[in-house]
């Protein structure tokens, strides 16, 4: 006996919290640069740039993060972008996170 073809012709979309946390994760990754950037500029007395470029950075990577792992959730999706903003956040604010805790 032949196995049965099975086809299924919904059509698969891009999550729109996928977008949003792969859209965060770059934002993040690029207050990122612009602080070290900044602090090496001014040779090590950035302070609130250094702070906001931060705490700003930290928020956006930690929402990104979330609204990915949420965004696995739904039905009928392509998984490129929460996969991408998942791991990219994640990444991003483990770093943010490093930083704040060496104190730099």
């Amino acid at each position: 006996m032949a196995k049965k073809m099975m086809y299924s012709f919904a059509e698969k979309k891009n999550p729109v919290n996928g977008v949003i946390s792969t859209i965060m994760g770059t934002v993040s990754l690029v207050l990122l640069v612009a602080m070290i950037y900044t602090s090496y500029y001014m040779r090590g007395d950035a302070g609130i740039y250094a702070g906001a470029f931060g705490l700003s950075g930290m928020i956006f990577a930690f929402v990104g993060f979330i609204l990915g792992i949420i965004s696995f959730s739904e039905k009928n999706i392509k998984y490129k972008y929460p996969k991408i903003g998942s791991v990219m956040c994640g990444i991003v604010f483990t770093i943010w996170l490093g930083l704040f805790l060496i104190g730099a």
